[in-house]
């Protein structure tokens, strides 16, 4: 039978994102001197200032985007752009073939939450996550005009609010106090008004402490409120997604205190969250998106579990080499992150498999 075109659509932002997650890691490990500089692409050092962006606009922009997509049965393009734009930056080693394609998909993204909105329900989280696409798209803007904190700041807010709505809609089904309900809002506005200050304010300085303040007071949110540190110790997927959120929002928490401490917005602030706090996401949430996605339901092993600790223990290994640690401690650091996303990709491939043949012969 021939496939759908949002089927053929689907697989084509997959396998936009899967690129944009290589290159992104070979230009980071090429930074971390694990791998050689000429591993990070055809660009060389463009390629290596670029890992960052095309990991979280590439890959995680054309991850989100085609789970909204396909979600509302529209919007395609939204993730073929960003994963677009993130090859064509990587490969030909212009930022601003990449952030013209992450602008219009920022925009083409909050144009489908509008829709969503429109057509079904406002709610909170749906509006948190809608701003979270504007930052998207802010952070483009900023990347274009030469704003470096700025876009910095706009695409880890995207991620982060991102992040914040979805679990926000979980904790629906939990009768918040009104103060916590309250709470959660003044954190958005927050982290919007830091996101603010970081367009006017050129240096970035005066950003951080709404910045890094507001993620702290969003982990401890999150753990206190979250539903997934209360299934810590279940079996199987419900167990391993409580444990890979819990220490995910732990990194995210980390990350404020590193961040308020260095008084820098990258470093290893910047690299616990998006490390630690946003793959501790990815590994949590991974297999609920698959089965929504692909209509696989992917058999549980505890080997997916270890990715999350061997992430923890490279970040550590991070840090110690940022501060002052042994000179071969970065390279072994990177070496730890690509082994732990690796590991989890090839955990969830043999999960997938064999969920499909379980599901074929039922």
């Amino acid at each position: 039978m021939k496939p759908s075109r949002p089927a053929v659509l689907s697989l084509a932002a997959a396998l936009l994102a899967a690129t944009n997650l290589v290159f992104g890691l070979g230009g980071g490990l090429a930074r971390l001197g694990t791998l050689p500089a000429a591993a990070a692409g055809p660009t060389g050092a463009s390629a290596i200032a670029l890992h960052g962006a095309v990991m979280v606009c590439g890959f995680f922009g054309t991850l989100i985007a085609l789970e909204r997509a396909v979600a509302l049965h529209r919007g395609f393009a939204v993730p073929l752009l960003a994963g677009a734009g993130g090859v064509a930056g990587f490969v030909f080693g212009e930022p601003a073939i990449a952030g013209v394609a992450w602008l219009a998909a920022g925009l083409g993204f909050v144009a489908l939450y509008v829709h969503a909105g429109l057509t079904r329900a406002w709610s909170l989280h749906l509006v948190v996550e809608g701003l979270g696409a504007l930052c998207l798209a802010l952070g483009s803007a900023a990347w274009l005009a030469g704003l470096r904190d700025a876009s910095i700041m706009g695409w880890a807010a995207f991620l982060v609010l991102t992040i914040a709505g979805e679990r926000r809609e979980l904790t629906q089904m939990v009768r918040l106090p009104a103060w916590a309900r309250r709470a959660f809002v003044a954190v958005v506005v927050l982290l919007l008004a830091a996101l603010a200050v970081s367009w006017v304010d050129a240096a970035g300085r005066a950003a951080l402490l709404p910045w890094w303040t507001g993620c702290a007071a969003l982990a401890l949110w999150l753990l206190r409120f979250d539903l997934a540190p209360r299934a810590w110790r279940e079996p199987g997927w419900r167990g391993h997604t409580a444990q890979a959120l819990s220490v995910g929002y732990a990194w995210l928490l980390a990350a404020a205190l590193a961040g308020l401490a260095e008084q820098r917005l990258d470093g290893v602030a910047l690299h616990f969250l998006l490390l630690g706090f946003v793959f501790g996401m990815v590994f949590g949430h991974a297999p609920i998106i698959l089965p929504a996605l692909a209509r696989i339901r992917p058999e549980y092993h505890v080997l997916a579990r270890w990715p999350l600790w061997i992430m923890a223990a490279s970040l550590v290994l991070r840090a110690a080499g940022l501060w002052g640690g042994p000179s071969g401690a970065l390279a072994l650091a990177g070496a730890g992150h690509a082994l732990a996303i690796a590991w989890f990709a090839a955990v969830m491939a043999r999960g997938a498999w064999r969920g499909r043949v379980a599901q074929s012969r039922a």
